[in-house]
């Protein structure tokens, strides 16, 4: 079982979640990865090789938004994975030109144009 609790870094990076067994989790890259296009983005997170692992993958919109509430600027211990006051892009479509995303200022959910360059912050699950 997973001992470390929200927030300690292990596996690669800020872990935000543990299922209900205590045997899986998710973290946050300890960086991001710059500013790019949601296309861009999803290609740059698959194929990352930070911290030594090759299994990064964009967040969903669900996911990004755990990340705010528990590493982020809405986590009751303060902005722990050190996310900038900007938006960052999920892997969830909306449309052919649109993509959901989260603005860590506020925590506000919205959808952005695909060309748009915004923050990207892979995760992994494990």
């Amino acid at each position: 079982n997973i001992t470390a609790e929200i927030g300690d870094i292990m596996e690669g990076g800020y872990l935000f979640y543990i299922d209900e067994t205590g045997k899986h989790a998710k973290v946050a890259d300890i960086q991001d990865l710059g500013q790019m296009n949601w296309y861009d983005a999803i290609n740059f997170a698959a194929s990352a090789t930070s911290q030594g692992y090759e299994d990064w993958y964009l967040p969903s919109i669900e996911e990004l938004e755990l990340i705010y509430n528990m590493i982020g600027q809405g986590g009751q211990n303060g902005n722990i994975g050190g996310f900038e006051n900007h938006g960052y892009w999920s892997s969830d479509e909306v449309s052919d030109n649109l993509a959901w995303e989260l603005g860590f200022t506020f925590g506000s959910i919205y959808s952005g144009t695909k060309f748009n360059l915004d923050k990207v912050r892979p995760i992994r699950s494990f």
